[in-house]
């Protein structure tokens, strides 16, 4: 299955003349990659970018290297590989480049999740769009995810401005998801606590006071809570 997923990918991934900071200006009609199944699940299109006449310092994607170990698992639960992926926050899909002027755009139908230097990206509904998150702990009762962004500083003539150029700035922001809503969350002890039942607290604050963790640190309060839930 993986091998001919492989060789799905190879086949239908179309040449999209572009610069990394480009942006969308026509999707193409057809799916480029199906995976070699009865179901035909599609995985991604394809899509046709005009770079803007504009020096721009900065990226719209999230890791510095294309070179990354991505690992796909659909929603049947069929896992497949690459070793070239990145996020692209602004249009919230994953891309992976062939070659200098070659991409392939990975939609997330029958994709459940990517994980990707061995953190997990999951796409959920939010403030009216698709977005896509890292999740940081999940549990059956709630997840905490890191949502990205990013925002377009304009650059200045203005010689007191020391800034030409216009400027790509990477932000996030920490969510919390219950069910099937999700809301912005700030890291505290109180609120920390406040998410998990009683009989994990004691269990958390002992871990946290052993282990010199802070509850300000969103790994240290997912060592925290993985730890209360396994033992």
């Amino acid at each position: 299955m993986k091998f001919l997923i492989r060789i799905s990918l190879m086949l239908f991934v179309s040449a999209l003349w572009a610069q990394e900071n480009s942006r969308v200006q026509q999707a193409n009609d057809g799916a480029l990659l199906r995976a070699a199944s009865a179901t035909q699940s599609q995985y991604g299109s394809a899509a046709i970018f005009i770079n803007p006449k504009r020096n721009v310092e900065g990226s719209v994607y999230l890791f510095p290297e294309w070179e990354n170990y991505v690992a796909i698992v659909t929603s049947d639960n069929q896992k497949f590989s690459l070793k070239n992926i990145n996020l692209n926050i602004e249009q919230n899909v994953f891309q992976s480049k062939f070659s200098r002027d070659s991409l392939f755009t990975f939609s997330f139908n029958n994709i459940d999740r990517f994980v990707i230097n061995n953190k997990v990206f999951k796409n959920y509904f939010y403030d009216n769009d698709n977005r896509v998150f890292e999740i940081i702990y999940e549990s059956d009762g709630f997840s905490l995810m890191k949502g990205y962004r990013v925002q377009l500083i304009e650059g200045s003539v203005n010689p007191m401005v020391n800034r030409k150029n216009n400027k790509l700035v990477q932000k996030y922001t920490y969510y919390v998801k219950r069910s099937d809503n999700i809301s912005t969350f700030k890291f505290s002890k109180k609120k920390i606590l406040g998410l998990v039942s009683s009989d994990r607290v004691k269990k958390i604050e002992q871990y946290a006071k052993d282990n010199k963790l802070s509850y300000k640190k969103p790994y240290d309060v997912q060592r925290m809570l993985t730890y209360s839930e396994e033992n």
